[in-house]
């Protein structure tokens, strides 16, 4: 093995990195600098209010509870609007409320005036970004 891949791993692991591939997604503000999340298996809720949603986005178009991103085995990666205000649109359609949608790998999702767009690899993140 590439001795220098050995020491990037493990400087990546003392930094708290992912040392392999991952999904990840990728928050783009409107006026803000642009941050990495990790989508860990379970459900991700996304919204304003930090007390209800597990990723608080400070957008006044984006509801208190908005998105719920779903990652598991079976079914990949799913999002549903949560009955929101203003919607949530996949690659520029609105999601229907309610239903989850498949989100593919590159795809964007708008809600208010922030974009997620899903991504895949091993990303470098800033230090604690990507924690919740």
């Amino acid at each position: 093995m590439n001795s220098s891949l050995v020491i990037d791993q493990q400087s990546a692991r003392e930094r708290g990195e992912p040392t392999t591939n991952t999904f990840y997604v990728e928050i783009v503000p409107q006026a803000d600098r642009i941050r990495r999340v990790l989508l860990e298996p379970g459900n991700l809720i996304i919204g304003r209010s930090p007390a209800r949603a597990q990723l608080a986005l400070s957008d006044s178009r984006i509801s208190r509870v908005h998105l719920r991103v779903a990652r598991d085995r079976d079914h990949g990666v799913t999002v549903t609007d949560l009955y929101s205000a203003n919607g949530t649109n996949l690659d520029g359609r609105q999601l229907p409320p309610g239903v989850a949608m498949h989100w593919l790998i590159d795809q964007m999702i708008t809600i208010g005036r922030t974009r997620l767009i899903l991504r895949y690899g091993r990303p470098h993140f800033d230090e604690q970004e990507y924690f919740l």
